[in-house]
């Protein structure tokens, strides 16, 4: 919690010229009146200048708040929530322990995908710049990316041993940049995208079928 502390005549001006300068409302913070001040004798003497204390809600606080709001909402059972910063703007959120982890994550994680992008909107609103949420069940996407570049290995190392090139499944955008990066470390072969839309697939083949001045596809 970041604690400020600020005087001036009055408690109203006081409040109305904090929120103007953190750009807040009332809801989004909390004050306590340190001292009320005192007007000077007469108006000779000068008086005592009101001091009051607010507190703020740091981002991962407010993300928490937020994370715990959404999962209310939507009936939620859960254990914890852990939240790590990964970047400067960049924050992870993984929800442990939840009963019905299933029903959270959604097929191939598209409820997730959704609360993800629910709870960017919410915090980015709040706080007035670009943040970036990374929402998680169990580390179902850390479990997931592994799995896939496991396979995608496995079909590299077919490709490299038989010279043959072979077509993956339909994969999300996400998922097919995490392929193509992967496989652009290993010189013997390389990707290629094929395909429109949600039926993108990509091709893995021999890295000597590739023609002199082309590249790759990386969408």
């Amino acid at each position: 919690m970041k604690t400020i502390v600020k005087t001036g005549k009055s408690t109203s001006a006081i409040i109305a010229e904090f929120m103007q300068e953190n750009n807040v409302n009332m809801e989004n913070f909390k004050f306590e009146v340190l001292d009320e001040g005192s007007k000077g004798f007469l108006n000779i003497f000068a008086g005592k200048p009101t001091k009051i204390k607010f507190l703020l809600p740091d981002v991962e606080e407010k993300i928490k708040e937020y994370t715990e709001t959404v999962l209310k909402l939507m009936n939620i059972n859960y254990g914890q929530i852990d939240i790590q910063k990964l970047g400067k703007d960049t924050y992870k959120i993984d929800i442990n322990k939840v009963e019905d982890a299933g029903f959270l994550i959604g097929k191939e994680g598209k409820l997730l995908n959704s609360v993800q992008h629910l709870l960017n909107q919410m915090i980015n609103k709040y706080e007035k710049r670009a943040l970036k949420l990374n929402f998680d069940v169990d580390n179902y996407r850390d479990r997931r990316k592994n799995a896939l570049l496991d396979k995608v290995k496995n079909i590299a190392d077919k490709v490299k041993n038989h010279g043959k090139s072979i077509t993956l499944e339909p994969l999300p955008a996400s998922h097919r940049r995490l392929v193509h990066q992967f496989i652009e470390k290993d010189k013997q072969v390389r990707t290629m995208t094929i395909g429109d839309g949600h039926t993108k697939r990509i091709v893995i083949m021999p890295a000597k079928n590739n023609k002199r001045g082309s590249k790759p596809k990386s969408n």
